[in-house]
């Protein structure tokens, strides 16, 4: 049976637990898998992108700091852990398209204050601006206070707000600032308000993800996966699977540059 043709937004295929070559070969042999924008973690994980995008041309990067990453450190980490990626974007960024991922995360205020979260956010948004290229948002239980940042740090933005948990309110805000917003597999919200919120992105603007690894599919499994939940995202909108997915497509590349 031949299956639905689907770019997947946003992976992390750098995860230690998955070998590059295993999990090179497992892409290479995905039906209707036509790329992935593989979203950066940190500095330690930059060498296995690296080979995971030698095997596969149809592999592409953001590099940047994970909010969880950065809480798990102190400032002088932070700080050479920036510097890594500055070096990495100068001596390895003819693939990577987009900085991030960077944001904030309430989950984690715990470990980092939220002024400290803004203040690398801050740093990661002028990096994008600087370069040319777009951001790759994780912000989760903050919406708030990554609008407003957003807004000081100037607009209109070229990126994609991965794995949204907003409200219909916050997906409309994000994309007045020109933004995409991508939704996931295991989303944090219930069967309504998915809804009311897919409904409330416009065509040009949605995406999907895998956002894998998780719940221990391989990854061509967590591909079916995406394409089931394009299937429920669509109903809520009216339309079907198929089209949603061409939509997506077309908008990642579009997003991304790509050709």
């Amino acid at each position: 049976m031949q299956v639905a043709a689907l770019f997947d937004s946003h992976a992390h295929l750098d995860d230690p637990d998955w070998p590059p070559a295993r999990l090179a070969a497992d892409l290479a042999a995905a039906p209707g898998w036509l790329g992935t924008l593989s979203a950066g973690y940190g500095p330690e994980r930059f060498a296995a992108c690296r080979q995971v995008c030698d095997a596969l041309p149809n592999v592409w990067r953001a590099v940047g700091l994970h909010p969880w990453w950065l809480a798990q450190r102190g400032p002088a980490e932070r700080a050479q852990g920036w510097q890594c990626v500055v070096d990495e974007l100068d001596r390895h960024g003819h693939r990577v398209v987009a900085i991030g991922e960077l944001g904030l995360d309430k989950t984690r205020k715990d470990q980092m204050a939220a002024s400290d979260q803004l203040h690398w956010m801050a740093v990661a948004l002028d990096l994008a601006r600087r370069t040319g290229r777009a951001v790759v948002l994780h912000v989760v239980g903050w919406h708030g206070h990554a609008l407003d940042a957003l807004r000081a740090a100037g607009g209109p933005w070229q990126g994609v707000v991965h794995r949204f948990s907003g409200s219909a309110d916050a997906a409309e805000a994000y994309q007045a600032l020109g933004l995409h917003l991508s939704l996931a597999l295991e989303p944090r919200f219930d069967a309504d308000r998915r809804a009311r919120v897919v409904r409330a992105i416009a065509p040009e603007r949605l995406l999907v993800e895998s956002d894998w690894p998780f719940r221990d599919l391989d990854y061509p499994a967590a591909l079916d996966a995406v394409r089931r939940m394009a299937e429920e995202l669509a109903a809520a909108r009216g339309e079907s699977g198929a089209a949603l997915l061409a939509r997506s497509n077309v908008n990642f590349m579009t997003l991304f540059g790509l050709r």
